[in-house]
């Protein structure tokens, strides 16, 4: 179990630790206590399920690109596609807009196309000269970038449902856009709510996490959570019922500190009330 909280950063980096955690194990999920997002919602396609509670947030993968004329901030990889999509439409509803006057008032097809196509290109063309193609390949590669290492990682998880990737790139208006359980679920093919002992280490860990990620340094801890379900006889009478695993019983308790902290299960065979050795 990965629990992640991240506000983005290099996709490199997190391809190679969601390459890592795919090669250590068969298999790995995620729980996400609050915030993932950019290349964290990377690392999440190498998971085979996403555990995200209901103040969980993903973010799509727009590759953010360093501003040349800046020292610090950054630019979505989407924004100069966005602009050349927003000039195009532009150009052609100028077209129409000076083509359908012009023939209103009497002139020809032929003489109202060729003064609506100089009156075109007379307003557009001093802003998409501003334009660099070189900018703009540079941001092709690095869109291309989230697109090769996602479909890379769902070739092992196996979570990305169809247009799932290209969704996660493209797919949003900005780079900050929240996507939620419920919208998570149109591009993964399990994501759940989590319940019982993972709601509770969720719930123990958010304030945590939080607090790392305003740190300038990543913070990694490696731990084990030990989980007993005590029996059904010792479980509150709501919690009474089938638990997770199928077993007669309520769900483990756990403590603020993320540890399992119930009862042991009573031993079969022994009388109600008593305790395991």
């Amino acid at each position: 179990m990965l629990v992640l909280a991240t506000p983005g950063g290099d996709p490199h980096a997190g391809f190679r630790i969601a390459r890592a955690l795919q090669h250590a194990y068969d298999t790995f999920e995620a729980l996400v206590p609050r915030y993932c997002k950019s290349a964290g919602t990377l690392v999440l396609i190498g998971a085979s399920r996403i555990y995200l509670d209901d103040m969980s947030e993903l973010g799509p993968l727009d590759v953010q690109v360093k501003k040349s004329d800046e020292l610090v901030g950054r630019n979505s990889g989407l924004d100069i596609f966005q602009a050349v999509n927003y000039l195009q439409g532009q150009a052609m509803n100028a077209f129409i807009s000076y083509l359908t006057e012009l023939t209103r008032n009497g002139l020809s097809t032929k003489v109202a196309s060729e003064i609506s196509t100089r009156l075109t290109i007379g307003v557009l063309d001093p802003i998409s000269a501003q334009l660099d193609p070189m900018k703009l390949a540079e941001m092709q590669r690095a869109t291309e970038i989230a697109f090769a290492y996602g479909n890379r990682l769902n070739e092992k998880s196996h979570n990305l449902r169809e247009g799932g990737i290209a969704k996660l790139v493209s797919g949003y208006p900005s780079h900050g856009f929240v996507i939620d359980r419920k919208e998570a679920k149109s591009i993964f093919t399990d994501v759940r709510r989590p319940h019982g002992v993972l709601s509770q280490l969720s719930e123990a860990l958010r304030a945590e996490t939080m607090a790392d990620m305003s740190g300038n340094t990543p913070k990694v801890t490696l731990g084990t959570l030990q989980v007993i379900f005590e029996g059904e006889e010792n479980a509150p009478a709501s919690d009474a019922g089938t638990g997770p695993e199928g077993n007669q019983g309520g769900e483990p308790e756990v403590d603020g500190s993320g540890e399992a902290n119930p009862a042991p299960p009573t031993p079969a065979g022994d009388p109600p009330g008593a305790e395991a050795a």
